[in-house]
């Protein structure tokens, strides 16, 4: 059975000590990658990836994703431009050319390694699994009114903003098989990393989310929308509540990590206006947030596409 993952990349307040910015205005988005700390040679530094100029709607005249962090405008702390002047960035998962750098890499894959990829692997997460990435936003307050509600998110809301249907798996035993690209520029591709980062994996996308459909199997939503959103506008100022629907809390669609016996209580609770809905208190850093794609699963991700303009 092919499964359905919610998969937290970009920065947080570990990983790159911050958040991604989006422009409530536009919906207009950029996931920062976070830093790669294991000292991993190769690949991009924050200087080496372009940004769109204008991108922004004008609020940075940055040119690179450095020159962003390091735009007082965006008011990253010094811990986050120390970061980022350190180390290159962790460019993954890789899910065609983003918005804001048409010069990126365009192709679909994703890595993992270590006790992430264990969990993974130990779901059976296979040929036809589907990746929803998400990462939490801080909407750049300058293009916000005073009342808007959004400013109550000062910290940043979830969202989701881009998707992975897997086409093939790779692994230390067919590496060799991995396209010479992915290999070369992807920061789980290497030879040394199959060989230094443990169970190092990578999934590379399908051609297509759904045989019955043109949707790509990989890609990024052009702008963040309320469909888009996990956050519950009910919780503003703890954005680690989710906003979901009802069946992922039947025992059957549960996710991993929010899925523990002892929890489950404290865990979740009813939406008392939506019975469609429920909310969740999501686990404090969980990467991978393992589902079974079938039955109402399968419907509400077909929903979800059909709500979202591509």
């Amino acid at each position: 059975m092919p499964k359905l993952i919610l998969s937290r990349k970009g920065f947080d307040s570990s990983a790159g000590h911050g958040y991604s910015p989006y422009d409530p205005e536009t919906g207009r988005y950029i996931v920062l990658p976070i830093p790669e700390m294991s000292g991993r040679k190769g690949g991009y530094t924050y200087s080496q990836l372009p940004l769109k100029p204008g991108y922004m709607n004008g609020e940075t005249k940055a040119g690179n994703l450095r020159e962003l962090i390091h735009d007082p405008v965006l008011n990253y702390s010094k811990k986050t431009r120390d970061v980022v002047d350190k180390h290159p960035a962790h460019y993954d998962p890789v899910t065609g050319r983003p918005p804001w750098d048409p010069s990126g890499p365009d192709y679909g894959a994703f890595g993992q390694s270590d006790a992430a990829a264990g969990h993974l692997r130990n779901h059976n997460v296979r040929e036809g699994s589907v990746f929803l990435f998400f990462s939490r936003f801080k909407p750049v307050s300058q293009h916000l009114h005073p009342l808007d509600p959004r400013l109550a998110w000062n910290d940043g809301a979830y969202f989701l903003y881009g998707w992975l249907k897997v086409g093939k798996v790779y692994t230390a035993s067919n590496q060799d098989e991995l396209p010479e690209e992915i290999r070369r520029t992807h920061p789980h591709g290497s030879q040394s990393d199959f060989e230094n980062r443990q169970n190092n994996i990578i999934f590379t996308a399908s051609d297509r989310l759904f045989e019955d459909s043109e949707i790509p199997g990989t890609g990024m939503f052009p702008k963040l929308t309320d469909e888009l959103l996990l956050s519950s506008e009910a919780h503003r100022s703890r954005p680690t509540i989710w906003k979901l629907p009802s069946f992922f809390q039947e025992e059957r669609y549960c996710p991993t990590y929010l899925n523990a016996p002892k929890t489950l209580k404290d865990r979740w609770f009813h939406c008392t206006d939506d019975q469609n809905y429920c909310y969740v208190q999501s686990t404090a850093r969980g990467q991978e947030y393992v589902s079974p794609l079938e039955g109402k699963s399968e419907v509400w991700l077909r929903e979800l596409f059909q709500k979202v303009n591509l």
